[in-house]
């Protein structure tokens, strides 16, 4: 439905906060300005609940109830019921009035957009750090299986059915024990069919206890 209002390209992350990476959920590359940006797009790229999404979808230059709005979202998103939302990516300190970085600019910005979307019937929130991080094992994790997502290339349907067989005759079983019993498989095979498989919601892993590695724990995801 919306297409990013500014894009930045370049294949790489570069400096110290420009990131450039391909959403497999969205079919397309995807930027971002900063790390905290970044790690909030993985949160929603594995988030099965999420359709769609665009990055930095909407520019408003606008009156509102006398008042002028100029701002550029940081993401929108559709979820599975249809139900749409424009989100705000802010460190909490910069909205903090007691913080000694708290930003007026940022401030403002958060309340024009609040404003806007309350006028236009579309629901808003801000996500902060906090909420960002509130499990950073888990985002770090995200992190690590995301090189291995890439839509793009065609599945190892072979190493997937191996794979999912070793999964489907455990109650749950470790990454390591999956590589040890497909031997013929190397390790970034096993890996890549693991992620991939969590990624599709087939398999669930405990990434929010366990660093992604040879310990890290599957089992199928039961409807």
């Amino acid at each position: 439905m919306y297409k990013p209002v500014t894009k930045r390209k370049r294949n790489t992350k570069y400096g110290n906060n420009n990131w450039f990476r391909y959403s497999s959920k969205i079919n397309r590359n995807v930027y971002f300005y900063s790390d905290l940006e970044f790690d909030h797009w993985l949160l929603i790229e594995f988030d099965r609940s999420i359709k769609e999404f665009c990055e930095q979808p909407l520019h408003v230059n606008d009156y509102v109830n006398g008042e002028y709005i100029n701002t550029i979202f940081d993401m929108w998103t559709i979820d599975v019921d249809r139900k749409e939302m424009f989100i705000e990516v802010k460190y909490s300190n910069e909205l903090d009035l007691k913080s000694l970085k708290f930003s007026p600019r940022s401030f403002r910005q958060v309340q024009s957009q609040k404003l806007w979307c309350q006028e236009m019937g579309y629901d808003h929130e801000v996500h902060t750090d906090e909420w960002i991080y509130k499990n950073r094992l888990y985002v770090n994790n995200l992190r690590k299986i995301i090189p291995y997502i890439d839509k793009r290339k065609p599945n190892n349907e072979v190493a997937l059915r191996k794979v999912l067989n070793v999964i489907t005759n455990q109650n749950k079983c470790s990454v390591e024990m999956i590589e040890a019993r497909l031997h013929e498989l190397s390790k970034h095979q096993v890996r890549e069919c693991v992620c991939n498989l969590i990624y599709d919601g087939i398999v669930i892993a405990n990434t929010d206890t366990c660093e992604f590695g040879k310990n890290l724990e599957v089992w199928m995801n039961e409807p």
